[in-house]
């Protein structure tokens, strides 16, 4: 998986860079066009800040490919070994459901997109779903895995709480499994959401969705374990607001009395901060100028095809919460929206 950078700000500035400011909404295409192809390359924290708006929106989208009728058996020995995961008993509240796990490991998947990084059709006979549940805030999540050439990919798909088979929809797409981390799944479309981290037995995971600014002025982190549900570690937590190097969430797992950062998240849902309508004609680049000026940003000279270029000049660290207003300012001077 590819690492994006680091914030929202930073986000903004690429895109401004990239996409070209004449010719009406070709600068409103273009900057969609970026979200789009980072959302089907990246799995990171960071990358669902630049994905938001188009998740859960690809898969429906794809032709998909065809899937076998029933849960699958374990793989030949030739290829690849499989995870750990993938030969243990499904977990989730809905492991002992045997009609249920079948049905979802029929759905069909969407066909390896471009710039994904899968070379070849994933191999529906060695689809096996590992976990599925009812998960908090009235969702129904499952995850299938499945062999892809030389490495192991998993798909993940969602619904309403009781949901069928047949109406659960891919959440994310097919994305690449890490062998050494665990994996884990975040709904984003409210203040807080379910995070559910398939990790092995007996290791425990941390979370902290922001850095706060205490009384004293310091800057602090608090941690939550989450507990061990149905096989999983899993609960209803508070969703990200910030995507900055300092300022993202944090995941962890505990081994041994060893803590280990976790890296790679999948998301769903549109954050309740992040934009989802978009000005028909694209502001003009002296508006945002002038609107970035009047917000304390430093703008920088650049040939009018090649956007707007700023920087933020004030120093010192920020609190999540900080971070995520000086993120909205720049956001809305680039949306029309950051100045009367």
């Amino acid at each position: 998986m590819t690492a994006e950078d680091r914030d929202l700000r930073a986000r903004l500035v690429r895109l401004a860079r990239h996409a070209p400011t004449s010719g009406g909404g070709d600068t409103l295409q273009r900057a969609l066009a970026v979200n789009r192809s980072r959302r089907l390359r990246a799995a990171r924290w960071v990358a669902a800040a630049v994905a938001v708006v188009v998740l859960g929106t690809a898969g429906t989208l794809a032709r998909p490919e065809a899937a076998p009728a029933v849960q699958a058996a374990q793989p030949t020995p030739a290829g690849p070994p499989p995870p750990e995961v993938y030969e243990q008993p499904p977990r989730g509240s809905l492991a002992d459901d045997p009609g249920f796990l079948a049905g979802v490991a029929a759905l069909r998947w969407s066909p390896p997109a471009s710039g994904s990084g899968f070379s070849r059709s994933f191999d529906g006979d060695s689809r096996r779903v590992v976990y599925a549940a009812d998960v908090p805030g009235g969702h129904r999540w499952a995850v299938v895995m499945a062999r892809n050439g030389s490495s192991w990919v998993v798909n993940w798909f969602a619904g309403p709480r009781g949901a069928r088979p047949a109406e659960m929809t891919e959440a994310y797409g097919p994305t690449g499994w890490s062998r050494s981390l665990p994996l884990a799944l975040m709904d984003v479309s409210a203040a807080t959401g379910p995070l559910v981290v398939l990790a092995d037995p007996g290791v425990g995971v941390e979370y902290s969705a922001t850095l706060d600014r205490a009384p004293d002025g310091s800057l602090v982190r608090d941690f939550v374990e989450l507990p061990e549900v149905d096989g999983v570690r899993s609960g209803l937590v508070r969703t990200p607001v910030s995507y900055g190097p300092d300022t993202a969430p944090e995941l962890v797992q505990v081994r041994n009395g060893v803590r280990t950062p976790l890296g790679i998240t999948l998301t769903t849902g549109t954050p309740l901060w992040a934009p989802t309508a978009y000005p028909d004609d694209p502001p003009d680049p002296s508006d945002i100028a002038e609107c970035l000026t009047a917000n304390g940003f430093t703008v920088q000279a650049a040939p009018p095809s090649a956007g707007v270029y700023y920087e933020d000049p004030r120093t010192g660290d920020l609190s999540s919460e900080e971070q995520a207003e000086r993120d909205r300012a720049g956001q809305d001077c680039f949306l029309g929206t950051g100045q009367d």
